[in-house]
């Protein structure tokens, strides 16, 4: 089990969520395969490509020389960095799907996730909070790149919403005293994922702060953490199949890692929250896809 912080630091390191791939790979560093399956490609070619040195007129620059020929040329007067080819993909801008990488997360933090709304610069309505103390408490994600940002939209939000809230933030790099001070008065929770979120070896998501789900109240004990049938993972591969999806799109649209994936079709098993996520992709309830039930859209064969 480890933290993933050079992914939370890159959300608020690259403006916008748009930069080449390779400004993607050097900012997430070795948490690269996290964001790698939620970049998705533009169809603009970047401007600027990274640079190994701190010349001043570094980083390199990317040069179009027509019928997909693309290089990343050195800006320095002396030019002391070599020059790149790259591929149009190496070339083009990816914009990173913030809620396809946002939504395992959530449910690991028991949260459940809704379609990201807007609502102010920076700050999306993400779902609503399955946490005991906090249940059914609005979720805000604030993303910003400055501390002015922050406090400005942290103000903005305390002025819209008059209740208590959860706030998740990818790092505590702009919190403040009187931010903290103004969020404690209203009794809001701040969510660190810098802190609170964990991944283990099948990179499946775990949250390391005070979550406690149980089970409906007269059950007794946890929720057990991982759950799955040989029905279910003969549902998933026919669903795939069926839809002519690749385990790479079809992990996407689950919402986890095509790791994940790849292990709960060889054992059977994936953790609850993420597998209501596939579950939910395939429009179905965690129920009907442990039975080994099918979308009647697809209008297969009864498996024998």
């Amino acid at each position: 089990m480890r933290k993933l912080p050079e992914l939370w630091r890159a959300l608020e390191g690259i403006p916008g969520l748009i930069a080449v791939l390779e400004v993607w790979r050097q900012d997430c560093g070795e948490d690269f395969e996290f964001a790698a399956p939620h970049l998705k490609p533009t169809d603009m070619i970047g401007n600027r490509y990274p640079c190994p040195h701190s010349f001043s007129e570094c980083p390199r620059r990317i040069i179009d020389y027509g019928d997909d020929e693309f290089a990343a040329i050195c800006q320095d007067e002396h030019q002391r960095c070599e020059r790149v080819p790259l591929t149009r993909r190496e070339a083009l801008i990816h914009r990173l799907d913030l809620s396809g990488l946002l939504q395992p997360v959530l449910r690991a933090a028991a949260i459940r996730p809704q379609a990201m709304t807007l609502h102010s610069p920076g700050l999306w309505a993400v779902g609503l909070s399955e946490q005991p103390h906090a249940r059914n408490y609005p979720v805000y994600f604030l993303l910003v790149h400055s501390q002015s940002s922050h406090e400005a939209a942290v103000g903005r939000l305390l002025l819209d919403i008059p209740d208590s809230f959860l706030l998740v933030l990818p790092t505590n790099r702009f919190r403040t005293v009187e931010t903290e001070r103004r969020l404690r008065e209203r009794r809001v929770e701040c969510l660190c994922l810098e802190e609170q979120v964990l991944v283990d070896g099948q990179g499946e998501f775990h949250w390391a702060g005070a979550v406690e789900t149980r089970r409906a109240a007269r059950d007794q004990g946890p929720v057990p953490r991982s759950v799955g049938s040989p029905e279910a993972v003969a549902a998933v591969k026919e669903y795939i199949q069926a839809r002519g999806l690749s385990q790479t799109e079809f992990s996407v649209q689950a919402g986890v890692s095509e790791r994940t994936l790849r292990s709960f079709l060889k054992d059977g098993t994936m953790r609850r929250s993420a597998l209501e996520g596939v579950a939910k992709a395939m429009d179905l309830s965690l129920e009907q896809l442990l039975r080994g039930e099918i979308p009647a859209s697809l209008k297969l064969p009864r498996r024998r």
